[in-house]
């Protein structure tokens, strides 16, 4: 009887067999390779700044390169919600989603904003070379890509917790947007340098930007060094915030989800004309502004508690005793083991939410 209960005790807390993938939701993992797709895309774009297609001006592959990016966080919010309609969730979606969100809005910024100071800095820096040294450049770049892979890992061991109205660091597809934004605005005034050059420093040329036909050679060239100086201090500033706790606003579930104003739909409406009449400029004041609104509220809500919005929570500690509360389950630790309010032992953790459940998170 001894033996039989020391084989039964052995068998069950002997190591567990390795679970083996037999079949993947086919529908939401397309969708998340048309999102790592688009992030290669835009890494060979900008790869091909200093040989570009045929026709294709060198300022257009990072202006197209950034494009991408946004096209990207299309599939990046599609792929949960397809997943939802056709009841396709799994734990593989939010691997891969994580995956394609690294490559995508962690190293794809990070290349283009490097080949954009390899390529324009010394061009747009004639009376010296590009006023930030190469391995500083290199550091800040590197920092934004590690902290975007950190942010995705600690996503997905937080999404069991994560709370449904904010995220806790600002996600990665809109620190990826702040940079793409700032370089689809950008190429265009390099574009409109070399129409100068062409017509021999004067004239007015049109552009796709409504003021930038008026800038003269002087004028183009000095914001264009102002946007190439900023960009590695924004993307060191932005892997900062993406590693942090600041709360940042679940714009997909505030905007779109539920039942809305007529008025409502009609500012949402009027926002999506602008930004496709004026991609240029609406997307960089977009990201950007999302980012700076999440440090303000940060810094109202610290200070003000009592205009804190329902459910904040100052960590995912925090967020987690309090569901913990209100199901009436904390676990406790027996003998150095969990054990479930049932008194199993090693009973096996709540499986986090899934990304295709939370695809449109923008994509942490």
């Amino acid at each position: 009887m001894a033996l039989r209960l020391k084989r039964l005790r052995l068998r069950k807390n002997g190591p567990k067999r390795k679970r083996r993938l037999l079949s993947v939701r086919p529908v939401p993992t397309m969708i998340t390779l048309g999102n790592l797709l688009c992030g290669f895309g835009a890494i060979v774009l900008a790869m091909r700044i200093h040989t570009p297609p045929t026709d294709l001006p060198p300022a257009d592959c990072l202006y197209y390169a950034g494009l991408l990016i946004f096209v990207a966080m299309v599939f990046d919010a599609l792929d949960g919600t397809v997943a939802r309609w056709t009841n396709q969730t799994s734990r593989f979606g939010l691997e891969m989603d994580s995956l394609a969100d690294v490559v995508t809005f962690g190293v794809a910024p990070a290349v283009i904003v490097k080949a954009a100071i390899d390529f324009f800095g010394a061009e747009s820096f004639p009376g010296g070379p590009y006023p930030i040294l190469d391995r500083y450049v290199w550091l800040m770049l590197a920092v934004y890509v590690a902290c975007a892979a950190l942010r995705l890992a600690r996503y997905n061991v937080e999404s069991g917790t994560s709370h449904s109205d904010f995220f806790f660091g600002m996600p990665s597809p809109g620190a990826a947007g702040c940079v793409a934004s700032l370089m689809v605005m950008l190429m265009p005034v390099a574009k409109h340098l070399d129409h100068l050059k062409l017509a021999g420093g004067h004239g007015v040329v049109r552009e796709k930007i409504p003021f930038l036909g008026a800038l003269n050679h002087s004028e183009a060239t000095t914001l264009l060094q102002i946007g190439l100086v900023i960009l590695p201090f924004l993307m060191l500033c932005l892997g900062i915030l993406m590693v942090s706790r600041v709360h940042y606003t679940h714009l997909g579930e505030k905007l779109l989800s539920g039942r809305r104003s007529f008025m409502n739909f009609l500012i949402l409406l009027l926002a999506g004309v602008l930004i496709v009449m004026q991609h240029e400029i609406m997307l960089a004041l977009a990201f950007n502004g999302y980012m700076l609104l999440g440090l303000v509220n940060e810094v109202r809500y610290q200070l003000f508690p009592s205009q804190r919005p329902k459910g904040w929570v100052a960590s995912a500690d925090e967020e987690l005793h309090r569901l913990q509360e209100a199901q009436g389950a904390a676990p406790a630790v027996t003998d150095g083991a969990e054990t479930s309010s049932a008194g199993t032992p090693d009973a096996p953790p709540a499986s986090p939410a899934e990304p295709e459940a939370n695809a449109h998170h923008a994509g942490d």
